[in-house]
């Protein structure tokens, strides 16, 4: 069972990922249909459509259904070290704390840098 807590603050990453999904919508149109795609080091690579806009927010959503369905299995994470019974909840709460903060780090990150130079200028 996973704690309410838990689940509440899993919901944070996708109200983030609605808000810039929304923010991109309402500046879609504004865009230019060809964008320079970056890679490594800051350098434009290339360009693309600017339907490629909308790669980084699927790939957010991506990596959080794969923290997801390691927040809903705690017992399947292999610990390095022996988690006695009397302390798997709390150790196992400590796990899922930790995933999702890391869901909201991937999200802060990953949602604004990828298309800063193209959507806030």
């Amino acid at each position: 069972m996973i704690p309410k807590h838990i689940k509440l603050l899993f919901c944070i990453p996708f109200i983030i990922i609605m808000g810039y999904t929304v923010y991109l919508l309402t500046k879609y149109s504004s865009i230019p249909d060809i964008i320079p795609i970056h890679g490594y080091g800051g350098k434009n690579d290339g360009f693309g459509s600017k339907l490629f806009l909308f790669a980084p927010i699927v790939l957010n959503l991506i990596i959080l259904v794969f923290i997801w369905l390691i927040i809903r299995k705690p017992d399947k994470i292999r610990f390095t070290f022996e988690v006695k019974e009397e302390d798997k909840a709390k150790t196992y709460a400590q796990y899922q704390l930790v995933l999702i903060i890391l869901a909201i780090f991937v999200t802060l990150i990953m949602s604004p840098l990828s298309f800063s130079d193209v959507v806030f200028k």
